[in-house]
């Protein structure tokens, strides 16, 4: 009896008289008419497998298609589209690539919404509408709180509901619902003044945040289960969204200097231009995942059976069915869900907290840079920093996932541009425009080394399938992680801000902080470094795992 695998090609060998075929494939099952001493299996593991058949022999191979697939490239070398055609290409499943695209663009679309007004924002409700400094400081505080605790919780909801599409496209939606409200500020300081206006300012602020920490985890999620769906590593899909999503700071940045120019400095035109990227990312992301989103018996079916063909697992179902029938308590839930990140997640996420004592907020850089340079040279260095992370990132994601190898060293080479960036900020040699430049230039660097790959390094080690009692953690895994990130880069600017009086004190100015981001970033690349030869993030097989087509229990 041969075992019937999901998603294979049964390939009949009938050819006989010692016949001896070289095909690039994995022999799974056989069956001989005869004697079985005829099948002889005799192969080089970096070529071929060669199968030797006696004369009356049959042998019935049953060929793995993700096998076959690879060999089949390995054969005829892929055509390469080159240049920027071939960044957009992180996935081998076309599919699956298509709704990274889209992801990403989507992503990007929304960036460029929320640059479009913030850009004049804080300018307009302080001199136009007459709010407080003390005011806008207590906002945008709130709103950023608000903005991770959302990102907590979204990943969960998605896991929840079934569905992180459904939660992505909802904050999208909200996303488009909040941005008409900025370019109505004016009309509600004309009808109801200064307090009214406070009050819808705070919400129109905490509805955007909102919705971008809504949009977060579960863009993660997918990009997960898109890149384990296709047997690849996340690094080129995080890195090709990082670069979109910093590409779409410029262009928001450049739309809303153009627009405020051509309307003769009109602050309610300019804001209400930020409610069309939305709309079309909404419209963009409804139709690439329409099939997600139906709800209807046929369309239900139709995806059940895609999810089945891309699972290509055996006996997927009946793991589910056993996972999900599992009955555990919630202390022993919180427990499952514990012990299903293991130890080179936790590892990865010690790294990457260590590292984020370097990445406090850009406004201490501003601090620094305006005792060196005219106030008017400062958006040159956003424009260096921003212009390099998106010509480099997603090119060095995309090769930060050939191998652990490859991505530790991308790594601490970044690690390396931030000490040299924080030399160029805090020493007093560099305080003047070219050290600036070159400080920016050199943060720009690091992020584009470091971002994506630090993220997709940890979304590589996260629990993914199912979890027994519990179900799909995809989504949970993000929030929980982004949560605890979020703590960490809260406590980053409270130190930055407390090493920063330190030094002005002694009259070093305001370096204490790039003194401190340095020694984050030694300290991040001797874990990495020990980690990588003593714990488990220099074993490539913990990633290779991940790469199976189809779900399974989790990891």
């Amino acid at each position: 009896m041969l075992t019937h695998l999901k998603s294979v090609q049964k390939v009949d060998l009938l050819k006989r008289n010692n016949n001896t075929f070289a095909k690039p494939a994995v022999v799974s099952a056989f069956n001989t008419k005869g004697s079985s001493k005829g099948f002889q299996v005799s192969s080089k593991l970096s070529s071929t497998l060669k199968i030797s058949l006696k004369p009356n022999d049959r042998a019935v191979a049953i060929i793995s298609k993700s096998t076959n697939d690879k060999c089949a490239s390995s054969d005829k070398p892929e055509k390469s589209n080159g240049g920027i055609v071939n960044v957009f290409n992180v996935l081998s499943d076309p599919a699956n690539n298509s709704k990274v695209i889209s992801l990403a663009v989507g992503q990007m679309l929304c960036s460029i919404a929320t640059l479009i007004h913030d850009s004049y924002l804080p300018v307009y409700v302080h001199d136009e509408l007459g709010l407080s400094t003390t005011n806008i400081g207590a906002i945008q505080g709130a709103a950023q709180f608000l903005c991770q605790l959302s990102k907590g919780v979204s990943g969960i909801a998605g896991d929840i509901l079934g569905s992180q599409v459904r939660v992505l496209v909802f904050g999208t939606f909200l996303t488009l619902a909040c941005k008409p409200m900025f370019a109505a500020l004016s009309s509600v300081h004309a009808m109801a003044g200064v307090t009214a206006t406070l009050y819808w300012f705070f919400f129109a602020k905490l509805s955007d945040r909102l919705s971008k920490g809504i949009r977060e985890a579960p863009t993660k999620a997918v990009l997960n289960e898109l890149a384990r769906e296709s047997g690849d590593s996340p690094d080129a899909a995080y890195g090709l969204r990082q670069a979109l999503a910093t590409a779409g700071m410029l262009l928001g940045s450049t739309i809303a200097s153009f627009t405020f120019a051509a309307t003769g400095q009109n602050y309610k035109l300019t804001f209400a231009l930020a409610t069309v990227p939305p709309f079309i990312a909404l419209l963009w992301l409804w139709n690439s995942f329409k099939d997600e989103l139906s709800s209807g018996a046929g369309a239900a079916k139709k995806a059940a059976e895609k999810s089945a063909v891309a699972a290509a697992g055996k006996a997927v179902s009946a793991a589910e069915a056993e996972a999900e029938a599992v009955k555990l308590t919630l202390p022993q839930k919180a427990w499952a869900l514990v012990t299903a990140f293991k130890p080179a997640y936790w590892q990865a996420l010690m790294v990457v907290s260590v590292l984020y004592f370097s990445r406090f907020d850009a406004s201490f850089l501003s601090l620094r840079a305006k005792s060196a340079i005219p106030r008017s040279m400062l958006p040159m260095l956003t424009l260096v920093n921003s212009g390099i992370q998106v010509l480099l990132t997603a090119p060095l994601a995309k090769l930060s996932g050939s191998s652990v190898h490859t991505r530790n060293n991308l790594l601490l080479s970044g690690f390396a541009l931030m000490v040299c960036a924080n030399a160029c900020f805090g020493l007093e040699v560099c305080r003047n425009a070219p050290g600036m430049i070159a400080g920016a230039a050199l943060l720009g660097g690091h992020m584009a080394f470091t971002h994506a790959t630090t993220v997709s390094m940890i979304a590589a080690y996260m629990p993914t399938g199912v979890v027994p009692g519990i179900g799909k953690v995809s989504g949970t895994a993000v929030s929980f992680t982004d949560l605890l990130l979020g703590f960490v880069l809260a406590a980053s600017n409270a130190m930055a801000g407390i090493l920063s009086d330190r030094t002005r004190v002694m009259g070093f100015g305001n370096t204490g902080c790039f003194a401190g981001g340095a020694s984050a970033c030694i300290l991040a690349s001797l874990l990495l470094m020990a980690f990588s030869k003593y714990g488990d993030l220099g074993k490539d097989e913990l990633i290779q795992v991940r790469k199976g087509r189809g779900k399974g229990k989790a990891h």
